[in-house]
């Protein structure tokens, strides 16, 4: 109980005070020379940014912390039990509530779950979702009743992991609510509900987010099972309301278990929301540490050399392919060389040794793989990952030098002067060919400095600044790393300015409702009614992650010019990866939860990992590293 009085405590703190401002903590920063100075520059500037928190106006939901513990306390001990009271048993009547929801995991897999719902709230709705919940656990339950079936019971019952969705009220959609996508409400937050006649059905927010669907989809799904007979499946939701179907939407607490035999935790978008002064220097490194690790573990096990495997599923556990494409490899390869030089621990060469062997397996090409000498981005990206690789251990590796060969070759075929990149080369990448070209300089006494430099020119000519966020973070990369002549400036004051719409388009904790609070730092690039940000974000914020520490486009030094305030933006963007970030209680949603710890989600509402998001995080912690770094090196004399 210990446990429970301390989330109550925590629960019934946020719900006195709906605006909450977060307590302003300094960084955790450490030196070992005599930078005492800088360092509290450097803590001052990102207090600036903690300073800025902002006040949510929408308040949480309205069941009571103490009551929702009360009701998890007691579906705990029926589920413990494997027994419900019979329907005249008094003590079936608890909390009342107009939706009760109660899921129950074995091995991380759903074998139950039970629901139950009405207009008036009861006393009974949390007995009946467990009695449901349990029932159909029961019916998968195999093997013969004998001496030791109950001894199987007491031990399975104690296996499973419970979550329980709980809300006092439940509210009619408005008629205007119902042409919006997602009823116009962000994934994950409300559950949604159907009725006809005197029939209604609810879903959870943790069933959408595990199905990967919204508000109206699974609004759909709802009232296609209350038609029973598949004759609604291709109406949209005011076509079901002219067909005799209501649509309404609850808020619910949240409480789930973690894992086995752990206490029950509030839930927040299946998760736990990130304060944002949880966001420290020492924060940053255990971030890409932990990353790094999920990367390293998505290597394929197997004797074959599939290299990394695809996007990973965590609620299933399975990833969607044996092997991501040649581009994923790659970045991947790169991401984990350039966390690998940033210190010299058991995981920085444990990186380094797993981008190296990446990049050797990608020269094998297995039954069904990409070749990535025959695809575009593929060399690209393989050329600028090797580039992290001494020449001379290259030329020393068969497998690395055979690959540094034929995807140069092909990085030739995509770009001349005369006439520009090749057609075959999609819009969106050019930036990546002209990072490639770059770095290709270290891998071939070829110069290829003009052709850089024409191909870079013709990008910055033919890409008006809003757009250049799509060719981030190549494109930054190799106008900072070529640094070719005078003309360079225009080039400086557009990324300058593609910096600026970048935070243009930051979401603002100020403009965010309580529930939405966790979307904060996030990126959108949308004109769409319902923007929303997601792994997306990351491509961007890589490269305005170096700006930070290049003095031509951030001058100044950790307590004066616009180092502080670009602190404050970047450390926010680093809060919203932290959020997408798969820890804590979020791991009860998934069936293998030590695989996809620390995997990076495509949006707090979509679970699926794709490997690219984890490079892509993992780069830029990595180059927010850097920065600091830089930063805390600066004399702020000219």
């Amino acid at each position: 109980m210990g446990g429970l009085i301390n989330m109550m405590h925590e629960h019934n703190t946020l719900s006195q005070h709906k605006s909450p401002k977060s307590n302003i903590k300094a960084w955790n920063m450490h030196t070992t020379d005599n930078r005492a100075g800088k360092v509290f520059w450097l803590k001052w500037a990102m207090l600036v940014w903690v300073c800025l928190i902002a006040s949510p106006t929408v308040a949480q939901s309205e069941m009571d912390a103490s009551k929702s513990l009360d009701a998890y306390v007691q579906v705990q001990q029926w589920v413990r039990d494997w027994d419900v009271p019979g329907v005249n048993d008094p003590e079936i009547h608890s909390v009342s509530t107009a939706v009760a929801i109660v899921t129950l995991r074995l091995d991380g897999k759903v074998i139950g779950r039970g629901s139950s719902a009405s207009f008036k709230p009861s006393t009974r709705h949390i007995w009946e979702a467990t009695k449901g919940a349990i029932e159909r656990a029961s019916a998968k339950l195999t093997g013969d009743h004998d001496a030791m079936w109950d001894e199987f019971i007491s031990e399975m019952a104690s296996q499973i992991t419970i979550a329980v969705e709980l809300a006092e009220t439940i509210v009619p959609m408005s008629e205007s609510e119902l042409t919006l996508p997602g009823f116009g409400y962000t994934p994950g937050v409300l559950g949604v509900g159907v009725s006809r006649g005197d029939r209604l059905e609810v879903l959870g927010p943790e069933s959408m987010l595990i199905q990967n669907t919204d508000m109206t989809q699974a609004a759909m799904a709802l009232a296609n099972g209350l038609a029973g007979d598949g004759s609604m499946v291709l109406m949209d939701p005011k076509e079901l309301a002219s067909n005799g179907f209501s649509f309404y939407r609850f808020e619910p607490v949240v409480l789930a278990q973690p894992g086995v035999s752990m206490g029950a935790s509030f839930i927040d978008r299946g998760g736990r929301f990130v304060a944002p002064n949880e966001i420290r220097m020492s924060t940053i490194g255990d971030m890409s540490r932990n990353i790094a690790r999920h990367l390293i573990g998505r290597r394929w096990a197997g004797v074959e050399g599939y290299g990394f495997m695809g996007t990973l599923d965590p609620v299933t556990g399975k990833s969607e392919s044996m092997f991501a494409s040649a581009f994923e490899q790659a970045i991947s390869a790169y991401a984990l060389l350039r966390f690998g030089e940033l210190g010299d621990t058991e995981i920085h060469r444990e990186s380094i040794l797993t981008g190296v062997n990446a990049l050797r397996d990608l020269s094998k090409v297995e039954d069904g793989e990409e070749l990535p000498w025959e695809s575009d981005v593929g060399s690209c990206m393989t050329v600028i990952a090797l580039a992290q690789i001494q020449l001379i251990d290259i030329l020393g590796d068969e497998k690395l030098n055979a690959l540094r060969l034929r995807t140069l070759d092909k990085l030739d075929s995509l770009y001349a002067e005369s006439t520009g990149f090749d057609e075959s080369v999609p819009e969106g990448s050019h930036g990546l060919v002209v990072h490639a070209i770059v770095q290709a300089a270290k891998l071939d006494p070829r110069d290829r400095t003009t052709l850089a430099r024409s191909a870079m020119r013709r990008v910055f000519d033919e890409t008006p600044v809003p757009a250049l966020v799509a060719q981030m973070p190549f494109l930054g990369w190799a106008q900072q790393e070529l640094e070719s002549d005078a003309s360079d400036e225009s080039m400086i004051d557009a990324l300058n300015g593609m910096r600026g719409l970048v935070w243009e388009h930051q979401l603002k904790r100020d403009d965010l409702e309580w529930s939405d609070r966790d979307l904060a730092g996030g990126i959108v690039f949308t004109s769409s009614s319902t923007p929303l940000p997601s792994w997306l974000s990351l491509r961007p914020l890589a490269f305005v992650a170096t700006m930070l520490g290049d003095e031509k486009h951030t001058p100044g030094t950790a307590g004066s010019g616009e180092v502080p305030v670009e602190i404050g933006r970047l450390i926010d963007a680093v809060r919203y990866v932290r959020q997408l970030c798969a820890t804590d209680e979020v791991l009860h949603l998934y069936a293998s939860p030590e695989s996809a710890k620390w995997g990076v989600r495509k949006a707090l509402w979509d679970q699926r990992m794709p490997i690219e998001a984890d490079a892509l995080a993992l780069l830029s912690l990595t180059e927010t590293t850097r920065s600091f770094r830089s930063i805390m090196g600066r004399t702020g004399e000219d």
